[in-house]
């Protein structure tokens, strides 16, 4: 809903600065707004770092128009269910303790919600296989991350901060069930 009316508006400005029509087209997943651009479905996508990485691949003669100034330091928080027992983790060695835990992901294409947090994971000797039941979850979206790691269907979870602190600012977080026990360091 906050989607459609923001880019709604989006398209309305972009329709009468540049005297075309667009059309905002939501999207399922990261995945499927690939695939949307690559067919040649949609013209104009704003995409993640991993995600226009892909699509560049994929699609010959598509170019990136602008990026965001807060997107040249992103950063992913490591969140915790408070009865797992984590706390906050001071260096990135420390990262090891997230073995044997139940970690969850956001999504497989997001940079925030699993590639970085992945990459740091290993660059500190943790690999996926490391994690319970061999391997991690995934939630499908940043919210729902916060939820499974606050209902404690996972110990950890791995997400934007920039969701992260809108959730908290918001009041959709409860304090006292989940806390960001690990900043990344910022990327690009």
């Amino acid at each position: 809903e906050k989607l459609n009316r923001l880019y709604g508006s989006l398209s309305d400005e972009l329709s009468e600065s540049l005297d075309v029509d667009v059309r905002y087209v939501p999207v399922s997943n990261y995945a499927a707004a690939v695939s949307a651009f690559r067919s040649g479905s949609l013209d104009l996508v704003w995409f993640g770092g991993l995600t226009g990485v892909q699509a560049r691949l994929q699609t010959p003669g598509a170019r990136v128009l602008a990026q965001r100034d807060i997107d040249a330091k992103f950063t992913s928080v490591f969140i915790a269910n408070g009865a797992s027992g984590l706390r906050p983790i001071t260096s990135a060695d420390q990262l090891v303790q997230l073995k044997g835990r139940r970690l969850a992901f956001s999504s497989e294409s997001s940079t925030s919600g699993r590639l970085m947090p992945q990459y740091f994971l290993g660059e500190n000797g943790v690999t996926m296989g490391d994690l319970a039941g061999g391997g991690p979850g995934f939630s499908g979206s940043h919210d729902a991350t916060i939820a499974v790691v606050q209902s404690g269907a996972y110990e950890v979870g791995a997400l934007n901060e920039q969701v992260w602190r809108s959730n908290v600012d918001e009041g959709r977080v409860d304090p006292s069930k989940v806390a960001v026990i690990w900043r990344t360091p910022p990327y690009v």
